[in-house]
């Protein structure tokens, strides 16, 4: 019988292990609290913290969230917030106190995604704020090659193939499951998929997660004119992909705002447009 190649990889893999175990132990480690993590996701210690006005934070202090209302509005219906990956509940909070000081200062226009993969941010903001029409735009069939090889171009870095293309537009309104009607899908390579009678909108919150530079300097272009003073731009990956963080950091040198990097898994920009 002939041996497998996968068989004759067995020794090799050894000799890596005995050679540098300290590293294979961590890689470990790091997987077995990964794949534990969503066990835990409700509960107060897991990869990340919950903030003192969760539940079940340790420090949680009841009074105070009834006085000021924590992740909710005071003297409001109770608004669904639901859950990203297991390790992001930080993102997930930021994200939720944003479209909560939107709704306290009562700031007008549409909210915008552009990046949606499977649909998770989507799902939390249209819950969270059901009343605002919630653009998504996206090709719903992983990187563009175009986009591809301009990252390539600007940062030397060529993304995996078919990187996020395990997903689709009936995947992502399934996840959502919207009840209102007010999601509004655009599929296509952006910005040809933002047709000309949108060009008037205007957005209280627009929520950019393309991760490669010419996606996201293309949405800065497009939304930063059409977001109103006082709303939110939010740039997921300013501090985990190269073509994120050279593409805020570019288009913002000139402007008034200053992007803030924020601690969430991986390491979002705040602007507030002025």
């Amino acid at each position: 019988m002939p041996i497998a190649s996968s068989e004759l990889a067995c020794p090799n893999q050894l000799k890596k292990i005995a050679a540098n175990p300290g590293r294979y132990f961590r890689l470990l480690r790091k997987a077995l609290l990964q794949g534990l993590s969503p066990l835990l996701v409700n509960s107060a210690f897991r990869l990340q913290g919950q903030m003192d006005i969760h539940a079940n934070s340790r420090w949680y202090d009841r009074s105070f969230v009834e006085q000021f209302g924590g992740f909710q509005l005071p003297d409001d219906s109770p608004r669904m917030i639901g859950n990203l990956d297991a390790w992001d509940s930080v993102r997930r909070d930021m994200m939720v106190l944003l479209m909560r000081d939107l709704l306290d200062r009562q700031v007008a226009g549409d909210i915008a995604e552009l990046g949606v993969y499977k649909g998770y941010t989507a799902r939390l903001i249209h819950h969270y704020m059901p009343e605002k029409i919630l653009h998504l735009y996206d090709t719903f069939q992983g990187f563009d090659v175009r986009d591809v090889k301009e990252e390539i171009k600007v940062k030397g870095r060529k993304p995996r193939k078919n990187h996020f293309s395990d997903t689709s537009v009936e995947g992502v309104l399934r996840l959502i499951n919207s009840k209102n009607g007010r999601v509004r899908v655009h599929q296509g390579f952006f910005p040809e998929s933002a047709l000309k009678s949108q060009e008037k909108n205007r957005y209280c919150l627009v929520h950019l997660d393309a991760d490669l530079y010419a996606p996201i300097m293309a949405g800065l272009h497009y939304f930063y004119p059409r977001v109103v003073s006082g709303g939110f731009i939010l740039v997921h990956d300013f501090n985990a992909w190269p073509g994120a963080r050279t593409a805020v950091s570019e288009f913002f040198q000139d402007k008034p705002e200053n992007p803030i990097p924020m601690p969430d898994k991986n390491g979002s920009a705040l602007v507030q447009k002025m």
